[in-house]
Order: structure tokens, then C-alpha cells, then sequence
């Protein structure tokens, strides 16, 4: 028996010491795969400094990186959502050095979005990256959640003394409301640009409630932009103050409420005014008295219920007037009041700019003598051009009695063309019959300007037809052997907006991407509709995105 077990014991003892053989060269195996992947990241990264991205120095690559922050979008609108990378982490994906550099660059990660782009994980992330930089922040499209309401008095409002600026963009009037209320009791210490925008439904007729905001303090604020909602600040010396209207149904800015927003701006530099002001009010609102303000612009839309602008502010001293889209009942209104206000007002009007305006035939003289230093204007061609006739009319009386013109600082001339129609022309664009009565009078204006020794400097046409306008205009002007220093702009009509004081900034940038991501929420709304007859009743979207990786 033992004879017939002895070869079965060999045959166990071999292989056991082949298992462990085996073992032992795969442990071999692991090892040696470790020094060559150890060795591989050695040779790749020596390889890697001598690269010339490499070589950059710390220092200039972090501004570098800063660059690249500022010239690309700061809001970078539905890119996180369709799973494109930012550019602080595309930075920080290129080599080991790159990715120090970045992470130590703490301005890289200032630019905060939620709830869309940064989740609560990336958010608690970005702001431990950004440590000792401000904030740019942005939150909305705000729905009214519990999740959401911790994570921004937990993890954000911590660090409102690093915000820089704060855009709340909320979609109904419940939850605008409801996200004023937590930066009510708080001080913003370093804060310079506030962006309060209501851009969802609104169900329920009436203003926005007025809200406080910053009641602890924002002594550095200086750009407000706000969706007729009367926010209440404190005292503060901003310079620039904007109430926007909304796309859609419009909603009223009460009077009440619009004078205790304007008046917390004492130091007011500029002044836009497109949102609608109710006409009356159930108690007495005083006059807001903006001694410096310099720049204002009123749209047709904050006079459309009839309200005139300066029944309810106090701007002598301002140096440019934009109207926009007003009917010529409510310019000749702000006209009346600038001639009586003569001489204790307006004596500081330089440049004057209506875009898409319409005028009276009342237009007076005494106008242009109530604006003296008028230096700049543009006014829309259209069939009657009040404005400049009366300006032509003028000039004739002070050469026939030998004294110097009216609007004698007059040197610039801005006329938008979208609805001229041009003289049939012939070759090379000379007209087929004589000049129109619009380019006499433009003719009319420069050789009687000449004549008084007050010669315009420049005459600009802007407009999607300025071409064949300024060929007309010059056709008519060489055959009276006279010459002005013209410009010609071509531009579509959208153009036109910078000519009312729109500028292209941080406010205009803020809000296309909360419209870029209303339109994707919204073809996402869509697209769920349409597959959902299609689908098991057992279906979930939030499962599939788990799945799947997605936001």
C-alpha cells in the first residue's frame, strides 16, 4: 500500500513546487512590470521637460493661463452639459507641470455656475482651488429646491466676502424671491457688479415685490443691472445702474419701487432706463435727484404708459441723451421739458443719438437753443426729418441776420438709413432724375454750416443701405462742388442697438448664456414629450443618466 502511494506523494510535491515556481515568476513578472512602467514614466517625463511647453516658467505660464481664461467665454453657456471640458481643466490635462501650474493658479477657478455646470462635489472643489482670488458667480436658472437651497447657504454663501460679482437669474417670480431672500441679511465686502434677472413665466399680473439686498453692506458696488425688480441696496457710490425688460409679456416697475432702487445711487454716473414704469402711484414719490449723472438712455418702453422720464428724476447735468424706439408724442414731451428748463439745465448736452425715433412737426427752436453744446448727434432718416429741417431753417435765419448758428459745437453727424429708400441710379451711381428732397436738405445742411464758418467734421451713414445712401448723398454733393469728410457703416439693424448705449460687457455675456441654457433645458423638455409614449412605464431619465455618465 505504501508502495503504491509513494508515486502519488511525487506527483504532489512536483507539482506544488511548479505552483510555486509559477508564483514566483509572476511575481517576478509584477515586479518587473512596475520597474518598467516606473522607468517609462521616468524616461516620459524627463522627455517631457525637455519639451519646449515644458520649459515655460512657472510665473509665465500661469499668466499664460490667465489669458487663456480671459479670452475665452466666461460663461460658457451648455458646454459642461454636453460633456465638453472647461478651459481651467483642459489647461490642467495637458502634462504633470501644466497641471501644478493650474492647480496653483488660484484665479483659474474663480468663475462659478451652478446648478448646471458645477455640481455640489466640483463646486466644494472650485472654490478650494480658487482659495485667495474672487468670485465670479452665477446661479440660476433657479428653481425653488431643498438640495439647492443648502448647498448655496452651506457651501456658497460662505464665501460671499470673495465675490467679485453675483448674477441670480431665477425663472419665476416665487422663486426670484425666494433666492433674494438669502443674500438679505449678508455684507458683500468686495463686490463690484450685480446682475438680477427674472427671465421665466410670469404667471401672476403686477410688479415684482421690491427686495433688500446686502443690507450689512456692498461698499465696493459700481454696476447694477436689474429686470424691473426695485432691489434695494444700501447706500452705496456705484456709477452705472441699468433696469433691463425682459423678453416677453413685460411687467411694470412701480414708482415707489424705482425710487427707493435709484436713490441708494447718490454718486449715479450712467443711467439705462428699458423697463416699464407705471404712470401713477398711490402716494406721493419724491423727485430722485441725480446731480452727476452723465449718460442716460430711456427706451420707448419705460414711457409707454405715458410717464414723463423727468417728472420723476432730476438730471441737469447730463452729457448724453439716448432715446431708443420712442413715439414722437414722448420725444416731443422730453423736448418741451429741455426748453423750459433753460438755462438752469441741460447746459452740459454734448451728444444727442435717437434710434428709431419718430418726431412731431411741433418740433421747436427753442429746443436747439435750451442745448447749446451740442457736439454730436445721430437721428434716423425718414420721410419728413424734422430735426434736421428745423436745424437747416435755423442756420438760414443766422446767416440772413449775421450771427453765429445754433448747435454751433455741432461737428458729427450719425444717420441711420434702414428705411431710405434710394433714387434710381445709373452707372457708376449717379441717379437717373434729380437729387431727393432728403439729400437738398442734407446738401443744405453742410454748405450752410460751411458758410457759417461752423463746417462739419465728419458725416457718418450707418445702416444695411449706407452704401447706396452715401452714393446719392456724395453724387449730389460733388455736383454743387462741395465736400465733407463722410464714413460709411455698413451694419444689419441689431447693429444699431450700440448706438443706444448697449455695449457688448459682462451683463450681455451673463445673459446669453442664460438664454443658451433655457433654449437647451428647453429642447431637452421637448425631446423627453416625444419619447415618452414610447418608452416602458417602469422608465427613469435619472437612472439612465447615471448609466450612461451624464450630468
Amino acid at each position: 500500500m505504501a508502495y503504491e502511494q509513494d508515486p502519488i506523494n511525487s506527483s504532489t510535491q512536483d507539482y506544488d513546487e511548479i505552483t510555486q515556481r509559477i508564483h514566483a515568476l509572476q511575481s517576478s513578472q509584477d515586479e518587473l512590470s512596475r520597474s518598467i512602467r516606473n522607468l517609462q514614466v521616468r524616461a516620459a517625463r524627463l522627455r517631457n521637460q525637455k519639451a519646449a511647453v515644458s520649459r515655460i516658467p512657472s510665473d509665465v505660464l500661469s499668466i499664460i493661463f490667465e489669458e487663456c481664461r480671459q479670452f475665452n467665454p466666461q460663461w460658457s453657456g451648455v458646454l459642461s452639459l454636453l460633456r465638453q471640458s472647461s478651459v481651467e481643466v483642459r489647461l490642467s490635462h495637458v502634462s504633470s507641470h501644466w497641471r501644478q501650474v493650474a492647480l496653483t493658479t488660484p484665479s483659474l477657478w474663480s468663475s462659478i455656475h451652478y446648478p448646471f455646470e458645477h455640481k455640489e462635489c466640483s463646486l466644494t472643489e472650485y472654490l478650494k482651488r480658487s482659495e485667495g482670488s474672487l468670485l465670479d458667480v452665477y446661479i440660476g436658472p433657479w428653481t425653488k429646491h431643498p438640495m439647492m437651497e443648502r448647498v448655496v447657504t452651506n457651501i456658497i454663501l460662505p464665501h460671499l466676502p470673495r465675490f467679485r460679482q453675483l448674477v441670480l437669474d431665477a425663472v419665476s417670480r416665487e422663486t426670484l424671491t425666494a433666492l433674494l431672500e438669502m443674500f438679505r441679511d449678508v455684507s458683500a465686502p468686495a463686490l463690484t457688479r450685480l446682475r438680477v434677472m427674472c427671465r421665466g413665466q410670469i404667471s401672476t399680473a403686477g410688479p415684482l415685490a421690491t427686495a433688500s439686498l446686502f443690507t450689512q453692506g456692498a461698499p465696493l458696488l459700481s454696476d447694477v443691472r436689474l429686470d424691473s425688480v426695485a432691489v434695494i441696496l444700501p447706500r452705496t457710490e456705484a456709477k452705472t445702474l441699468h433696469f433691463c425688460s425682459p423678453p416677453g409679456l413685460s411687467f411694470l416697475l412701480t414708482r415707489q419701487g424705482f425710487f427707493q432702487a435709484a436713490s441708494a445711487f447718490p454718486s449715479l454716473h450712467t443711467l439705462h432706463l428699458k423697463s416699464a414704469i407705471e404712470l401713477n402711484s398711490p402716494t406721493p414719490v419724491p423727485l430722485i435727484h441725480l446731480p452727476s449723472l452723465k449718460e442716460l438712455a430711456v427706451h420707448g418702453l419705460a414711457v409707454a404708459t405715458g410717464l414723463r422720464i423727468f417728472d420723476v428724476i432730476s438730471a441737469p447735468n447730463i452729457e448724453s441723451l439716448y432715446l431708443v424706439d420712442m413715439k414722437c408724442y414722448a420725444v416731443s414731451a422730453m423736448h418741451k421739458f429741455i426748453a423750459r428748463s433753460y438755462p438752469d439745465a441741460f447746459q452740459s448736452l454734448r451728444v444727442l443719438r435717437y434710434v428709431r425715433c419718430e418726431f412731431c412737426e411741433d418740433m421747436d427752436v427753442h429746443f436747439l437753443r435750451a442745448t447749446p453744446r451740442i457736439s454730436e448727434l445721430l437721428v434716423p432718416v425718414d420721410k419728413t426729418n424734422f430735426l434736421i429741417r428745423m436745424l437747416v431753417n435755423s442756420d438760414k435765419q443766422a446767416a440772413i441776420h449775421g450771427c453765429a448758428p445754433l448747435w454751433s459745437e455741432l461737428r458729427t453727424i450719425t444717420l441711420h438709413t434702414p428705411g431710405y429708400c434710394a433714387q434710381l441710379v445709373g452707372a457708376n451711381g449717379v441717379p437717373i432724375n434729380e437729387p431727393s428732397p432728403t439729400m437738398k436738405l442734407l446738401q443744405e445742411l453742410v454748405t450752410g454750416r460751411k458758410m457759417l464758418g461752423k463746417p462739419l467734421s465728419k458725416l457718418r451713414f450707418k445702416g444695411p443701405n449706407a452704401g447706396p445712401f452715401a452714393n446719392e448723398f456724395h453724387w449730389g454733393l460733388n455736383q454743387a462742388k462741395e465736400f465733407v469728410p463722410t464714413e460709411v457703416l455698413f451694419c444689419q439693424i441689431p447693429a444699431l442697438l450700440l448706438d443706444g448705449g448697449h455695449k457688448y460687457g459682462w451683463a450681455t455675456i451673463a445673459e446669453a448664456y442664460g438664454m443658451q441654457l433655457r433654449q437647451f433645458l428647453q429642447q431637452v423638455q421637448v425631446l423627453r414629450q416625444q419619447i415618452a409614449p414610447v418608452l416602458p412605464p417602469n422608465f427613469s431619465f435619472q437612472q439612465l443618466r447615471r448609466r450612461v455618465g451624464a450630468p
